[in-house]
């Protein structure tokens, strides 16, 4: 981002934004322009590319002029929403870019900008074509902080295809520690560290990681996705829903992470039916085994009881481990509410209870559910 200083002296007259790009040393340009008349202002901006002068995207606002103020930040928050992150459009362009060229020409910025949209794709098998892009991303360049994030985040998925290991808990903390150490200032960076500390139970270090990343970034659709997906478990469940509400009206193309993150967000807020309706946008092949558990329990807490065991059938065939032990209780990521929520409510919908005796292997202070005791052997 390029100081406004540094861009005044192009105000007011034709340029071409390629001598612009090189000039300032950027890639993307926003040009923009503001008329009044009477009690109306009307704003207008572009975003173009600094190399090839290609127009990518443009918007127009129309606000009242005693809403100046307002307007002000609310533009602001909507061309960083449009702009950055990983539904942005300059992400979109980047990738795009990357996509043109030879594999064995690809930069580490741009296997980067691959390794995440597969990682986007929601599906196992782009979350590990996305730790193989984003490896030899880092392979090239082990300082690019960005890649580190990436790759933390993508070995977090993998926990939602198969049995979490310690291969995957130790890998994803590095990478987030790693890359917070590379940019501090990152706001994804800090909001990663945050989700994988959470997903070990430390809960005060998570917050602090979330605070810090909220503070980089507050208007930022996907660090208030990340904190959305948080919020309930650091004891705050109405903030969480705050946040997806803001993150929504910032961004209301939502792709299938954020489905993700929402339905839970709504889930712990006991807000069963929009559960429903965000996981009704995710495609079916996609589903994990959160997406089953908060889809069969959210109906059978609206007395669906019909579709709730539908709902476990198809999540007991693709995972035949799952039961409520395993899920809710032998979990560190939840806390105590959540926790009884869900034993509660999967148990409405049907789930199995009892884990194996050798999930619960290694547990310092195993939780047990009552209709589980004694410890069982394995089977």
């Amino acid at each position: 981002m390029i100081d406004r200083n540094s861009t005044a002296v192009y105000r007011g007259s034709p340029v071409d934004v390629r001598e612009v790009g090189r000039s300032l040393n950027v890639g993307y340009v926003v040009a923009g322009s503001i008329q009044r008349q009477g009690d109306q202002v009307w704003v207008t901006a572009q975003l173009l590319d600094a190399t090839t002068a290609a127009h990518i995207w443009s918007e127009r606002w129309d606000r009242p002029l005693q809403d100046i103020f307002a307007v002000q930040s609310e533009l602001a928050e909507q061309v960083t929403a449009k702009l950055a992150g990983h539904s942005g459009t300059i992400f979109v362009a980047g990738k795009d870019t990357a996509k043109c060229k030879r594999p064995e020409n690809l930069s580490a910025y741009e296997l980067y900008l691959l390794g995440t949209e597969a990682q986007q794709r929601g599906t196992k098998e782009g979350t590990e074509e996305s730790l193989r892009l984003l490896k030899r991303s880092l392979e090239i360049d082990p300082k690019l902080a960005r890649a580190w994030t990436a790759l933390a985040w993508s070995y977090t998925l993998l926990r939602g295809w198969a049995d979490d290991t310690a291969e995957w808990r130790q890998g994803r903390l590095d990478a987030a520690r790693r890359a917070v150490e590379l940019d501090p200032l990152d706001a994804e960076a800090h909001a990663a560290l945050g989700t994988i500390l959470g997903q070990a139970g430390d809960f005060a270090q998570a917050e602090a990681a979330f605070d810090k990343a909220l503070s980089l970034n507050p208007n930022s659709v996907d660090i208030l996705t990340f904190y959305a997906h948080w919020a309930s478990t650091l004891g705050k469940p109405e903030r969480g829903v705050e946040a997806a509400e803001k993150a929504i009206r910032l961004n209301p193309n939502l792709p299938v992470a954020a489905l993700n993150t929402y339905s839970y967000t709504y889930f712990m807020a006991g807000r069963y039916e929009d559960v429903l309706r965000f996981l009704d946008r995710k495609p079916r092949e996609t589903y994990r085994r959160t997406n089953f558990v908060f889809r069969a329990a959210s109906l059978a807490a609206l007395g669906q009881q019909e579709k709730a065991r539908a709902e476990v059938a198809e999540a007991l065939a693709r995972y035949p481990r799952l039961t409520i032990e395993s899920f809710a209780v032998l979990d560190p990521m939840w806390n105590g509410p959540e926790r009884q929520r869900l034993i509660e409510t999967m148990r409405q919908a049907g789930f199995p209870a009892c884990a194996k005796a050798e999930e619960r292997a290694g547990l310092s202070k195993p939780i047990e559910l009552s209709e589980c005791s004694p410890p069982r052997t394995a089977n």
